[in-house]
Order: structure tokens, then sequence, then C-alpha cells
């Protein structure tokens, strides 16, 4: 009984003893995902990167990757490609991404080291914005709730919505678009007072930029009145 029992140790040791780690550093479109909040992708066909974790062995090299993308209506797996590019990967399937649409991302990885996948990554969120807003605004105008006044100097812009128990609201989106800085607030809370520089300054012009918040969550939590300044 001790001689069986000392192979199975030695058969367990052996076979995770090659389990590779998961990627890091993942990137969408230059966007590190570990550090970016709301990560917000303006493409349809977005590029991805990844860092190979480090190893005891010298020389590893990557053989192949797969990704899986998903939504609430889509699934999109790239199965598994053999390459060595670990940077810049394009988005290789048929369909394009969704606009206005969340998203996740997981990876894994084959190398040198062995015929047998890493681990996955974790599930990445991420969300697509809006990539013809020309389009968009002749397409829905009538469903747009806009918020703006065309007085020169008025500085707070307001708008109270009722949110009640039985919505069947699954996403809701706030856009931002004016000529200087601005500060958003919801049940009289600042959404996230780290973007205090957005949107970018522009030749004001010829063009503005604007920007977006995810509010999905805040509103599932928050269903009394809502405030916009």
């Amino acid at each position: 009984m001790f001689w069986v029992h000392l192979t199975v140790i030695c058969c367990v040791v052996i076979a995770t003893a090659h389990r590779i780690p998961p990627p890091f550093d993942v990137r969408i479109d230059h966007y590190k995902v570990d550090t970016t909040k709301d990560l917000v992708i303006n493409t349809a066909r977005p590029r991805f990167s990844w860092k190979l974790p480090a190893f005891n062995e010298r020389n590893v090299e990557q053989t192949a990757y797969q990704i899986q993308i998903k939504s609430d209506r889509d699934q999109l797996d790239s199965e598994r490609i053999v390459s060595s590019q670990s940077i810049h990967v394009s988005y290789i399937h048929k369909n394009d991404l969704k606009p206005l649409t969340h998203y996740q991302i997981r990876l894994r990885v084959w190398t040198t080291l062995s015929d047998q996948p890493s681990s996955w990554t974790h599930w990445i969120r991420f969300r697509t914005s809006i990539f013809d807003f020309h389009q968009f605004i002749m397409e829905r105008n009538d469903q747009v709730n806009w918020i703006g006044s065309t007085q020169i100097y008025m500085n707070e812009l307001r708008k109270e919505f009722n949110v009640p128990n039985t919505s069947p609201i699954r996403t809701a989106t706030v856009f931002i678009s004016g000529i200087g800085y601005y500060e958003l607030y919801l049940n009289g809370q600042s959404v996230d007072p780290s973007r205090k520089l957005d949107p970018g300054w522009t030749t004001y012009e010829k063009r503005t930029l604007f920007v977006s918040y995810d509010l999905t969550a805040t509103l599932k939590v928050r269903i009394k009145f809502s405030y916009l300044y």
C-alpha cells in the first residue's frame, strides 16, 4: 500500500508541474485592461495584445493562441490558431463587433513547453461605442433623450427620470459632448471623479468629441430620481 500511494503522488506532481499560467498584461487596442475602469472600444475590429508569463526555462516561445468573445447574444471563438504573434493580433471573426454592446473576452496560449494549453485568463469586460455617430443619430433621433440648452450662460443641465422596479432596462449609457469641461452627477453623486479632463480639446469650429458612461449597475441599484448636472 505504501508504494501504490507514493506512485499516485508522483503522478499528480508530474501532471501539474507543466501547467502553464495564463497570459498577462492583456490589451485591447492599446488599452490596458487591468488599469482601465470602463474599457470602451471605438472599432468593430479591434486588435489584441498580451505577454507570456515568466518561465524558469529559457527560449520559451508561443506556438498558438485561442480567443473567445461573448455577449448576451453572440459567442465568438477563434479556435486554436497556430501563430507566435502576441502583439496587435487582429480580430479575425467574419462578423464585426456590434456598436453599443457589452462584451467579455478571454484567451489562452500554447508554448514550446507543452502540447497542453495554458490556463484561460479571467473574463475581461469591455464595451463598444457608437461607430458612426451621424448614422446613429439619423436612425434613432426619435429615441434619444437630449439634455441641453441654447442659453449662452447656462452652466447646469438637468434631467429627471424614474426607473421602476419592473423596468426591462438591460443597459444604460449616457453620452456627453460639449465645449470645455464638465462634471456628471447621478442621484447627487459624482459618477466618476477621476474623469475631469474629458472630452479632450479640439478645434471646436471643426469638431467636438463625445464621451460615454455605463450607468447600468447604478440604475439597478438606485431606482429613484436620477439627475444629470
